[in-house]
């Protein structure tokens, strides 16, 4: 199992240290306001989780949220989450999209939790000798997380994220716990 750079943890807790002592002056330039169309894109990184799995795998990841407003507290939309590993000439995939219910318990906090179902999707494929292979498992999906909108513009946010998703059929099960940061426009 591959360590996490100490680089991305370094960001990582930068991000985590300014959205604890900088909320109050962000958030006094650039109110939480809430309303219309949101999209979010983020990047991180996940640890895998599985039915045949010794150990937890750790692996690029990644996030797209799109939606509208009901009010301040409530955003309704769809999510999809992936997590991805390639070694040694194979690549090992997990992903869910769901539709995704966002609350946010302040209106002047930008802190929400997220929580969706759907479908949910493993695959793997192998390559060799100039033939490539690929088996996939369809399934049922869902998706639990929270974040922090840090607003650096009228419209726009920083959102450090923790996701969980996962997805299970009759064959095989797997779960991704994701950390990440992306990019919010309200």
């Amino acid at each position: 199992m591959r360590r996490v750079p100490q680089t991305f943890l370094f960001a990582l807790t930068v991000a985590a240290a300014t959205s604890l002592t900088a909320p109050g002056r962000a958030e006094a330039q650039n109110a939480q306001t809430r309303n219309g169309f949101w999209i979010q894109l983020g990047l991180g990184y996940g640890t895998l989780g599985c039915q045949d799995c010794l150990d937890r795998e750790g692996g690029a990841s990644g996030m797209l949220a799109l939606g509208g407003t009901l009010n301040q507290h409530w955003l309704l939309g769809m999510a999809s989450n992936a997590w991805t590993k390639s070694e040694n000439n194979a690549t090992l995939t997990v992903s869910t999209v769901t539709a995704l219910v966002r609350f946010y318990p302040s209106v002047t906090s930008g802190f929400f939790l997220n929580g969706g179902v759907g479908v949910g999707r493993v695959e793997a494929s192998a390559s060799g000798f100039g033939v490539t292979f690929t088996a996939s498992e369809t399934g049922g999906g869902a998706m639990l997380g929270l974040g922090w909108d840090l607003r650096v513009g009228s419209n726009v946010s920083l959102t450090p994220f923790w996701n969980g998703f996962a997805m299970s059929s009759d064959n095989t099960d797997a779960n991704v716990g994701q950390i990440g940061l992306a990019v919010t426009i309200h």
